[in-house]
C-alpha cells in the first residue's frame, strides 16, 4: 500500500534526504476516509521525458519537488487542478512553453522554482493571485518580458 510506513511516519518529512523518491500521506480529510497523497518528491532521479498527466489528478499535494530531472514538455493548464500546492519545484529540468496562467489558481503557493528550464513568453499576469508567495526563482528559465504588474499584490 502506497499511504503507509515512512508515507505516515510524522517524523519524517520530504526533506529527509535518504527518502528519495518519496511520497507523503495525509490521513485526515473531512470529506473522505482515505489517506491521500500530500507530498511527492522524485529529486535528482534521472527522470527523463514529459511529467505523467496524472499527476494534476493528485488534488490533495501540497508540495512537489521534481527538480534535477531531464524532463520535458510543458505545464500543462491542469496545473490549476493541483489548489492546495504551497511548495513547487522544478528547477534544473529542461520544460519548454509558456507558464499556463492557471498557475495563478495555486492560491496557496508560498514557493515556486522553475529556474534552468526552457519556458518561453513571459509570467503570467495570474501569478499576482498567489497573494501567499513568499518565494520565486526564475533565473535560467527561459522567460522573457516585464515583471507582471499584479506582483504588486504579492505582499506576504
Amino acid at each position: 500500500e502506497l499511504c503507509s510506513g515512512a508515507a505516515i511516519d510524522d517524523s519524517i518529512t520530504i526533506d529527509d534526504k535518504p527518502y528519495n523518491p518519496f511520497i507523503k500521506c495525509g490521513c485526515n480529510f473531512a470529506d473522505s476516509s482515505f489517506c491521500r497523497i500530500t507530498a511527492l518528491k522524485v529529486y535528482a532521479a534521472d527522470v527523463a521525458g514529459p511529467i505523467p498527466p496524472q499527476l494534476w489528478t493528485l488534488i490533495y499535494l501540497t508540495n512537489l519537488n521534481l527538480a534535477q530531472n531531464y524532463l520535458t514538455g510543458s505545464l500543462p493548464p491542469a496545473v490549476g487542478n493541483l489548489t492546495r500546492m504551497e511548495w513547487m519545484t522544478f528547477g534544473i529540468n529542461a520544460l519548454s512553453g509558456p507558464v499556463p496562467k492557471e498557475i495563478g489558481l495555486l492560491t496557496n503557493l508560498k514557493l515556486l522554482a522553475i529556474s534552468s528550464n526552457n519556458f518561453s513568453g513571459s509570467l503570467p499576469e495570474e501569478i499576482g493571485s498567489c497573494t501567499k508567495l513568499q518565494q520565486i526563482y526564475i533565473d535560467s528559465s527561459g522567460l522573457t518580458g516585464r515583471i507582471p504588474s499584479s506582483f504588486a499584490n504579492l505582499v506576504d
